[in-house]
Formats: C-alpha cells, sequence, structure tokens
C-alpha cells in the first residue's frame, strides 16, 4: 500500500510541477512544509478548491483523503470531466495498476485535461496579490460598478467591482479560449483578441444552440483599434458551456471566453449590458492602487486640456492634442484639421462637458490608453451628446490622440 500510495503522490507531484514557474519548485521537495488547506473564501469556486485540494492532500500521502474528496466532487458535480479523470486515476493508483495520469481514462482529449489541471493549479500556486489592481485598469465610471479583466495566457477570468474608487477582486473563474491561442488577427484564425471591450448584449441560453450553455454576453470586437490595425473577424463572446459538460479544456473554443454554467450565471448579476467593460490581456500586471492613482491623474490632466482647449476655440491649440498620424471622425489629420478650422471659424461659444468617463491601459500596446466617455457638446448652432472612444499615446512632447471615434 506504500508503494502505491507514493506512486499516486508522484501523479500529483508532476502534475504540480507542470502549473510551477521555473524557480517555483522548491515548494514541491519531499521535505517542504504542508500546504494550507485552500480556504473556503477565495474568490474560486468549490468545485475548483476541492479539486485542488485534492492534489495536495495526494502530495501529502492522504490518500484516503484525496478519494473522499473526489468521491464528493464528481458526486456533486458528475459532468465535471477532469475530475472524473483524476478520480479513475487514483482509484486505479490505489490498486497499482497506474504509472501516469490519463491511463484510466478512455477520453480522446487527456492532453486537453492535464491542461486544464495545471491552469487550475497556476493560479492558486501563484495566487494574485489580495491588495494587487490590474495595472489597465485605471479608471473605471463612478456609475460602473464592476469590471472583468481577463487573463488569457493564465485562463482566469477576474471580476473587480468598485467600492468606495478601489478596486476589488471578488471573483476569479477558470475560463478557455480559442483553439488558435490568442492575438486575434483575422476571421476563422479561432484566435482570442487582446484589448480593452465592453459587453454589448445578452443572449439568453434557451435561444441559443446548446454549445453555449445558459447564455453569452457579445463583446464588441472588433473595436476601433482593431479596425484600425486591420483586424478582421466579429461574434466573440463570453458564454457557458454544453450542458453534458461542467468545463472544457484551456484551448477549446473558436476565439470566444468560455466557462462554466454555474460561474456564469455568478458573472451575469455583475454585468450591465453596454457598460461593463472587458479587458483581455496576455498576462495581469497587478500593481499597487497608488500608483494606479499616478498614471490615471497624468491621462485625466491630458483630456481635461484637450476639453478646454476645444472650448477655448483657439484651433491650433485644440489641434495639438492630435498626433501627426492620428484619425479622428473617420478622417487623418490633415482632414480632421481641415475640417474643424472651418466649423470653429463660425462658433461664438463651445462648451464641451465629459461625463462617465473611464481609463484603461491597452493590453498589448506601449504607452497607450483607451479613454471611454459620455460627450456633451454645445455652442451658439448645435447640440450633442455621444459616446466617443480616444485612444492616447505617450510620446516625447507628452499624450496625444492616434484614434478617435463616436460610438
Amino acid at each position: 500500500m506504500r508503494r502505491r500510495a507514493l506512486g499516486a503522490a508522484a501523479l500529483a507531484v508532476a502534475l504540480l510541477a507542470g502549473a510551477l514557474a521555473p524557480g517555483d519548485s522548491e515548494g514541491l521537495e519531499a521535505d517542504a512544509p504542508a500546504y494550507a488547506p485552500v480556504p473556503d473564501r477565495a474568490p474560486t469556486s468549490a468545485q475548483e478548491r476541492r479539486l485542488i485540494q485534492t492534489f495536495f492532500d495526494i502530495r501529502q500521502g492522504r490518500i484516503d483523503d484525496a478519494i473522499t474528496n473526489l468521491r464528493i466532487l464528481v458526486d456533486e458535480q458528475p459532468d465535471f470531466r477532469l475530475a472524473q479523470l483524476v478520480y479513475a486515476d487514483l482509484l486505479m493508483s490505489r490498486a497499482g495498476g497506474l504509472d501516469r495520469l490519463g491511463v484510466a481514462s478512455t477520453t480522446p482529449s487527456v492532453g486537453g485535461y492535464l491542461a486544464e489541471a495545471r491552469a487550475r493549479l497556476a493560479r492558486y500556486l501563484r495566487s494574485p496579490p489580495s491588495t494587487g489592481v490590474p495595472a489597465s485598469l485605471l479608471r473605471l465610471p463612478p456609475a460602473t460598478p464592476a469590471a472583468i479583466v481577463v487573463d488569457i495566457s493564465n485562463f482566469r477570468l477576474y471580476l473587480f467591482q468598485q467600492r468606495q474608487g478601489r478596486y476589488v477582486r471578488t471573483r476569479d473563474f477558470y475560463v478557455s479560449i480559442g483553439k488558435g491561442g490568442i492575438e486575434k488577427e483575422r476571421e476563422g484564425d479561432e484566435k482570442t483578441p487582446i484589448g480593452v471591450y465592453h459587453v454589448a448584449g445578452f443572449l439568453p441560453g434557451d435561444t441559443l444552440p446548446d454549445l453555449y450553455g445558459v447564455g453569452a454576453f457579445p463583446i464588441d470586437y472588433p473595436n476601433g483599434w482593431d479596425r484600425l490595425k486591420g483586424r478582421t473577424g466579429s461574434g466573440i463572446w463570453i458564454h457557458g458551456t454544453e450542458s453534458d459538460r461542467y468545463s472544457r479544456p484551456p484551448l477549446s473554443s473558436r476565439g470566444c471566453i468560455t466557462l462554466s454554467n454555474e460561474d456564469f450565471e455568478t458573472l451575469r448579476q455583475s454585468v450591465e449590458i453596454g457598460r461593463t467593460p472587458v479587458i483581455v490581456t496576455a498576462g495581469v500586471r497587478w500593481i499597487d492602487p497608488d500608483e494606479i492613482a499616478i498614471q490615471r491623474t497624468a491621462v485625466e490632466s491630458a483630456v481635461d486640456n484637450w476639453r478646454r482647449d476645444w472650448e477655448s476655440r483657439d484651433t491650433d491649440r485644440y489641434l495639438s492634442h492630435y498626433a501627426a498620424e492620428s484619425w479622428a471622425g473617420g478622417m487623418s489629420r490633415h482632414a480632421f484639421a481641415d475640417y474643424k478650422r472651418k466649423v470653429n471659424a463660425g462658433k461664438k461659444f463651445i462648451r464641451v462637458e465629459l461625463d462617465e468617463v473611464g481609463i484603461f491601459s491597452y493590453p498589448g500596446e506601449r504607452d497607450l490608453v483607451l479613454v471611454d466617455f459620455l460627450q456633451r457638446y454645445e455652442s451658439d448652432n448645435f447640440k450633442a451628446t455621444r459616446r466617443k472612444h480616444q485612444y492616447w499615446r505617450r510620446e516625447n512632447a507628452g499624450w496625444r490622440i492616434v484614434l478617435e471615434e463616436g460610438v
């Protein structure tokens, strides 16, 4: 029995090692202190906590505890295929009939489920700092209660809620992404895009094929930046999972972000159509909230100077906020400048108010931010309210607009 228990422990150690970055493996040495139980307060699902606890039970030789945990898990969640695989392998290991993980399973996608196990374990072993905030989340509009941050390199979706001006990570879900990986460029590449988007709608599950589970949130890919870069494709959604499975392997969609139906329903409670931002990034850079405030203030100052210079009707000062290679209103910098000079020449006054301002450092781009706001414009002969997206890049002379569009 001792030899069989060690065999099962070796499987767990091998699996854990695959989830670790170089330099993290010291925690898996034979004389390392035991890992503490996965806390109930962790913002992950109960199913994931039980599965992770099982791996550490195995490593520490608590084989009966591991089997008991898995039996409960597969009874409660019989469509959790990864749990079924580990349970079958552990039972065979205890019986002396297994020397590597996956042999006991008849599924053709063992490699995918091993990748899922490693992805789930990696999040626990390298948990985000409790007070850290994603560097992309510079400012949420005061009336927007939550933001979604998807780390597609590590297959996690984080829900941040705004509480008294601070951003608190309240939920943390495992997700699957496109079969083709990351950085979508063209229609049909089955990749998941990187960028800043918004939830554009909700589609209930009973109106969709079973593939999408209990529902879907379409996001507004391609956005203005994607189109400027020549990216194509559409139909990128956050959605649930088929009714006969709890979750999918990491690379298994056609470009969408998928999560369990239970997790989708939890997420749905915090999503507001048209308002909830979705930041999709390849690796989250976690920074201190005070650093967020410093970066946000610099961008806010640039945007306010742009607004005041527009109100001044000094067109040259106003245009100085646009980069030499910028696009605004579908026009090149040169055409936009000619248009603005003609329009402003006939104005007696201009008033511009900005409301519902959101600021997001753009993932995958150097020194680029998206500023999203509701613009209220009034002059002596025209009045309009519209939402705008501005993409600002930091240059040697300061922040400049490189793309501006109405949405």
